[in-house]
C-alpha cells in the first residue's frame, strides 16, 4: 500500500498539506532530528553507541562517558593423574567446571583512561589435585566436591599507576601456551595484591617498579638440624613486601623482558621462638624473550625464559607431583643463622597454528636448586633437587571461539646424592603423568 492510497482520495490533498506543514514545523524547531533518534532507539535492537577508541566489543554506558566490555568463558576440564607411590584413596581422575566473567570499564579523562578490569571465575570441582576428593561411601569424605569463586584479576589502571590484584610484573612466559586451571608445569605465573607504576620511554620501550605482596612468595624457613629442634616452619610474618623491577621492550619481532626481585627472608629464631626475629634478603633475576613466527604459520610464537634465585625459591615455580620435594627459602642454623637455598631455572614454548581450525603446543622447563649448608645436607639426605617437566597439547577449534584440545604432560622431581633418613624425602625421585580433556567456549 502507498502513501495515496492510505488516505480516501477526497481527502488527499488535505492531509498532504497537513503533513507537509507539520514536518516543516518540527524541523524549524529541530523536533525532526530528536525524533528520528528517538525512533532510531525504539527500533534498533543494538542502540548503545560503540567505542572504537577503546577496541573491539567496548559500548558506551548510557548516561555515562565510560566504555564497557563484557565478556567471559566457560571451559570443562577432565584429568587423568598417575604419581609415584600414589595413595589408593586419592582420586586419579576428576573433573572441573569453570565460568569467566570479564568487565573491562574505560574512562578518558584530561590526565588518559581510568581503566578498571575484573576477571572472576566461578569454578566447580570434584577434587584437588593429589587429593581424595569427594567420597559416596560412607562416612563421607573429609574432602567434598566444592564450589569455588576465585578473583583472578581486580585492578584498577591510571596515569601508569597499577593497583590491586594483577599478575606480578616479574612474570613474563608465565605458563603461555598450557591450558586447564592446574597446570603441571615449570615456570612462574603468579596473581596477587600490588601497587605499580609503568613509565613508557619510548614507543614499545617501558619499565616498572611494583611493590608486591610477600605472602604468596613465602618458601619457608627450615631448621637446619631438625634432630636437635623440630620439624616446623620458623617462618616469621610478613614485614616488608617484594619490591619488583621490569624493563620490557615490544616490536613486530616480538618482546624482551628483563625481571629483577627483592625478597625478605624472615625467620622466628629456633632459640627464642617468640621474640627473637631475624631478617635476610634473598633476590630472582629473569630474562624472557617471546618471538613472533609468522613464516610458520599465523599467530605462532616461541618463548625462552630463563631465571636465577637466592632465597627466593617461589620465583623459580618449581612442579612437585607429591608434596615432598619443595625446598625452602632458607635453612636457620642452631645458633640463628640463616643459610639461603639457590636454584636456576630454563623454560620454552613452541605454539603452531596449522590453519584456522587445528594448532599445537609444545612446552617444557627445567629447574635445579641447591641446599648450602653442609648440615641441613647432611640431616636431608640431599643437597638439592632438579626438576623437570616436558609436554603439549593438539587443539581443534571447528568454529571460531570454541576449542577442543587434549592436552599431556610429564613431570619428574629428583633429589640430588640422595641418601635415606629421617626428615628427607621417602624416595629419591617422584614422577607424574597428566592428561586433560579440555574443552571452550569463549564469549
Amino acid at each position: 500500500m502507498t502513501l495515496f492510497q492510505a488516505f480516501p482520495k477526497t481527502r488527499n490533498a488535505t492531509r498532504l498539506v497537513a503533513l507537509a506543514a507539520g514536518i516543516s514545523g518540527l524541523a524549524a524547531t529541530g523536533t525532526v532530528g530528536h525524533a528520528a533518534d528517538l525512533l532510531s532507539v525504539k527500533t534498533q535492537p543494538n542502540y548503545m553507541k560503540t567505542c572504537p577508541a577503546a577496541g573491539d566489543g567496548f559500548f558506551y554506558i548510557p548516561g555515562t562517558d565510560t566504555c564497557l566490555r563484557i565478556g567471559g568463558y566457560l571451559w570443562g576440564e577432565g584429568y587423568y593423574n598417575t604419581y609415584t607411590n600414589y595413595p589408593a584413596n586419592y582420586d586419579k581422575t576428576y573433573a572441573l567446571a569453570t565460568a569467566g566473567v570479564i568487565l573491562d570499564a574505560r574512562t578518558e579523562t584530561e590526565y588518559g583512561t581510568l581503566r578498571s578490569y575484573i576477571e572472576t571465575r566461578l569454578r566447580w570441582r570434584s577434587a584437588d589435585p593429589w587429593s581424595s576428593g569427594p567420597s559416596f561411601q560412607w562416612p563421607p569424605s573429609a574432602e567434598p566436591s566444592s564450589s569455588e569463586v576465585e578473583v583472578w584479576n581486580a585492578y584498577v589502571q591510571f596515569g601508569g599507576f597499577t593497583a590491586g590484584k594483577a599478575q606480578s610484573f616479574f612474570d613474563f612466559y608465565a605458563n603461555a601456551n598450557v591450558l586447564g586451571s592446574d597446570p603441571a608445569t615449570i615456570g612462574d605465573d603468579t596473581r596477587l595484591s600490588l601497587i605499580a607504576y609503568t613509565h613508557e620511554f619510548a614507543k614499545g620501550l617501558s619499565a616498572t617498579l611494583s611493590f608486591e605482596d610477600a605472602a604468596d612468595r613465602q618458601g619457608g624457613i627450615f631448621a637446619a638440624n631438625p634432630g636437635l629442634f623440630s620439624t616446623d616452619d620458623y617462618q616469621a610474618g610478613v614485614r616488608s613486601p617484594d619490591i619488583v623491577a621490569n624493563v620490557k621492550y615490544e616490536g613486530e619481532w616480538g618482546t624482551a623482558q628483563l625481571s629483577g626481585a627483592l625478597h625478605q627472608v624472615n625467620a622466628v629464631s629456633v632459640l627464642a621462638p617468640v621474640n627473637a626475629v631475624q631478617d635476610s634478603w634473598g633476590y630472582a633475576l629473569q630474562a624472557g624473550i617471546m618471538f613472533n613466527l609468522p613464516a610458520l604459520g599465523e599467530g605462532d610464537t616461541l618463548y625462552l625464559q630463563t631465571a636465577y634465585v637466592d632465597g627466593a625459591v617461589a620465583y623459580l615455580g618449581l612442579v612437585d607431583p607429591s608434596g615432598s620435594y619443595t625446598p625452602p627459602d632458607a635453612f636457620q642454623g642452631a645458633l640463628g643463622g640463616l643459610s639461603k637455598v639457590s636454584g636456576w631455572n630454563f623454560t620454552a614454548s613452541l605454539l603452531h597454528n596449522w590453519n584456522e581450525k587445528w594448532s599445537t603446543a609444545l612446552f617444557g622447563g627445567y629447574a635445579a636448586y641447591d641446599f648450602n649448608d653442609p648440615t641441613a645436607q647432611l640431616v636431608y639426605g640431599n643437597s638439592g633437587g632438579t626438576n623437570y617437566n616436558v609436554g603439549g597439547y593438539l587443539a581443534f577449534a571447528p568454529v571460531k571461539h570454541f576449542t577442543v584440545a587434549l592436552q599431556y604432560d610429564y613431570t619428574f622431581n629428583e633429589a640430588k646424592n640422595y641418601l635415606p633418613t629421617s626428615f628427607g624425602p621417602a624416595l629419591s625421585s617422584v614422577n607424574a603423568s597428566q592428561v586433560l580433556l579440555f574443552v571452550s567456549r569463549d564469549f
